[in-house]
């Protein structure tokens, strides 16, 4: 979906239950996933269950390769506009509780998007070091 500085940004659709073993499209797009180096898992909070969303994907991950766990993660809940702010604090207190750093998203919040841009370019930066 673009560049960040020399580094792709993709986007890779939302897994579903089963993907690890074969259903849908999963196993394609995990073997996109294990080449990343950072991973950004959006979490929308219009989900029906966005912790539920959130732990689907963990264990497809954990189960078509543990080592994707281990992955830097950033936690994005997005579409923040769409929920009130009690019920997005109350998402970032749960979120925070994975130990990863949790950051919040509408695309009508300038503020948000650029913190996210920040914390990806530090985060390169970080690996590009190594």
């Amino acid at each position: 979906i673009g560049m960040l500085d020399k580094h792709p940004i993709a986007d890779i659709p939302g897994l579903i239950e089963g993907a690890s073993k074969g259903k849908g499209l999963g196993i394609t797009f995990l073997k996109h996933i294990e080449k990343t180096k950072i991973l950004v898992h959006c979490v929308a909070l219009t989900d029906k269950n966005p912790q539920e969303s959130y732990d689907t994907i963990r264990s497809e991950f954990n189960t078509f390769n543990p080592v994707l766990l281990t992955k830097p993660e950033v936690i994005l809940l997005t579409k923040t506009n769409l929920v009130s702010p009690e019920q997005k604090e109350l998402y970032v207190k749960q979120f925070s509780t994975h130990n990863r750093t949790v950051l919040c998203c509408s695309i009508y919040n300038n503020e948000e998007i650029t913190a996210i841009k920040k914390l990806l370019r530090s985060l390169v930066d970080k690996i590009d070091s190594i």
